[in-house]
């Protein structure tokens, strides 16, 4: 297998660098130095360009908003000691305005958010099924045997595998 890559890495590189040398019917070569420093050079200037410009606007738009459109937070604690965040201050209650800075704020993608709802994909599995104590024999007993096996078939995949490498 390593040798299989190593020549499609070498035939790979001699194809790319024929391109240099073999002529189209006009006469040129396929590939040049100057149109390969020409494309680069366009390449790299769209994407400058494109960075600046979404990175200006972005500002602009940040700057541009006064700060009497942001919305406001509001914070309340429940009778239970749980705390709730919201745009609207708590109609029941004392509710304290929340002052964000936009510097200590990080963004982060949301990954799964069923759990939220309660119907993840995971609450399919069983969650009553018997964890192993810590301390216990019989589980402790059963890991090592479990370890032992799959060091078993590793060792058995990886003599398969030098047997192939052998041919």
């Amino acid at each position: 297998m390593k040798y299989f890559t190593y020549l499609a890495v070498s035939v790979m590189i001699i194809a790319v660098i024929s391109l240099f040398y073999l002529k189209k019917p006009n006469g040129e070569t396929w590939l040049s130095t100057s149109v390969v420093i020409n494309e680069s050079q366009q390449i790299k200037d769209k994407i400058i360009s494109f960075t600046s410009n979404t990175f200006e606007q972005a500002v602009s738009s940040v700057s541009n908003t006064p700060s009497t459109t942001r919305s406001k937070i509001f914070k309340w604690q429940d009778r239970q000691g749980q705390w709730h965040f919201s745009d609207t201050p708590h109609p029941n209650g004392k509710s304290v305005e929340v002052k964000l800075d936009p510097k200590d704020i990080n963004v982060v993608v949301a990954q799964d958010t069923a759990i939220l709802s309660g119907s993840s994909k995971s609450s399919a599995v069983n969650s009553t099924s018997a964890t192993p104590r810590v301390y216990d024999p019989v589980s402790i007993k059963k890991v090592f045997d479990d370890a032992e096996k799959a060091k078993q078939k590793l060792e058995q995949r990886t003599k398969q595998l030098n047997d192939l490498n052998g041919f």
